[in-house]
């Protein structure tokens, strides 16, 4: 047997049939990553998709996440692109909300352990998304874009 090169001490022709499926995989889910990115871009702002019904089903959607301990109050601190890396001032612009409310409602988060807060420059502190608060952010996601696909169907017909 020739061996063509080793990875990690295994002969190439031995690590073959384990390599091309997780690199077909990988190739596979950052397509598909991709293509949602693009899709949630695309969503309207907060304001204009977060009336009583979308808020409901994102709310359902939550609760059959495993995630019932978020509340509604949460909802414009998880709509995309979510709180990951700003700070509680760039999220207070960003959905409208008086800075006092977005304290206290990343504090919560914080204790539900959904995110983390981290020292920055200039002492504001920066959001990081724990997994389980990315596991929200994409449940979210996943509603809304139901949710927005249903309106677009509805004016197209």
């Amino acid at each position: 047997m020739t061996v063509l090169a080793h990875i990690a001490g295994i002969p190439v022709q031995e690590s073959l049939p384990f390599v091309v499926p997780v690199v077909l995989l990988f190739l596979y889910g950052r397509h598909r990553t991709r293509g949602r990115r693009r899709e949630v871009a695309r969503l309207p702002q907060a304001a204009e998709l977060l009336d009583e019904q979308t808020t409901q089903r994102v709310l359902t959607a939550w609760s059959e996440g495993r995630h019932e301990e978020p509340a509604e109050r949460h909802l414009a601190l998880m709509y995309p692109p979510g709180p990951d890396g700003a700070t509680a001032r760039e999220l207070a612009e960003r959905t409208g909300i008086d800075g006092a409310s977005v304290e206290r409602g990343l504090a919560e988060l914080h204790e539900l352990g959904y995110l983390d807060m981290d020292e920055a420059q200039g002492g504001e502190r920066r959001v990081a998304l724990t997994l389980e608060g990315y596991d929200l952010l994409d449940v979210t996601e996943g509603a809304l874009l139901a949710e927005a696909r249903e309106r677009a169907a509805v004016r197209a017909s």
